[in-house]
């Protein structure tokens, strides 16, 4: 893949909130969701995800604000919920099989939407490529260039279409961030592929200078942060449609912008 022209947006931590581009509902839609949860007010919704700090993470208050704006969405349709935190790859498994209801926060891709249903996007994340302070690259213009790096990325994440699809002859799967990280610091992998703000928040919280880590330009995309619900549960599509209903009521009421300034993200 070439890289002809590049747009490098300065965001507040790597971030910017996509509430102007969602897909709002129709009102017709929204009713009917509210109708159908109020009919099963008694149940509890199911939800596992790994740490994946500032968006979300077992340290963090209410499990971080992403959580808070999946719970502040399903409370509003009348669903109670409860979150574990476990590895992305045992996540993913749970929730496909069904032993669990939602994956907290996941990039879209079409061999997941196979399994799982996807919500409207409810936030966005800046990917890119990070190395440690004096590895010579600096820029580059396609995978190619980055083919001839031991590249590190967390196990089974979507990262972006076009990358996903290059065959990289040395990208390894690593079953948390602090271990990619770990691995880039002692010169096991020379780049890791991550959030901007995950690296980051990630290394302080390890000891790791974050200074230290510099992100490559460009930055690989721009992705759009959703739920997933298992497709082996009952009332699936209902549970994504309430969700959904929630999410745009919780905008209009201003829980959704509060949420973001009680955690320091507007």
């Amino acid at each position: 893949m070439n890289i002809s022209t590049f747009q490098i947006k300065f965001l507040k931590q790597g971030l910017r909130i996509i509430t102007s581009r969602l897909k709002v509902l129709p009102l017709v839609s929204v009713m009917s969701c509210f109708a159908l949860s109020s009919a099963i007010q008694a149940q509890t919704v199911s939800m596992t995800t790994t740490n994946w700090a500032p968006f979300y993470a077992e340290s963090l208050d209410q499990g971080g604000f992403i959580s808070a704006i999946v719970s502040a969405s399903l409370k509003a349709s009348g669903y109670d919920s409860s979150l574990e935190f476990t590895s992305w790859k045992e996540a993913l498994e749970q929730v496909k099989v069904g032993e669990k209801d939602i994956v907290v926060g996941a990039y879209f891709s079409e061999e997941r939407a196979q399994h799982y249903y996807y919500s409207l996007p409810i936030y966005s994340v800046l990917t890119g490529v990070f190395k440690k302070t004096g590895h010579e690259l600096n820029f580059y213009t396609s995978f190619d260039t980055l083919n001839q790096y031991k590249l590190g990325k967390l196990d089974q994440t979507v990262v972006a279409k076009s990358f996903d699809a290059y065959p990289f002859k040395n990208l390894t799967g690593f079953n948390a961030v602090s271990d990619g990280l770990t691995a880039l610091d002692q010169g096991e992998i020379d780049l890791y592929v991550e959030s901007y703000a995950v690296a980051k928040q990630v290394a302080s919280d390890m000891g790791m200078d974050a200074d230290k880590l510099e992100m490559i330009q460009p930055p690989i995309e721009e992705n759009e942060l959703h739920i997933m619900i298992s497709k082996n549960i009952a009332n699936a599509t209902q549970l994504r449609d309430a969700f959904n209903a929630g999410f745009v009521s919780i905008q209009a009421d201003g829980t959704y912008e509060k949420i973001l300034k009680d955690f320091n993200q507007m």
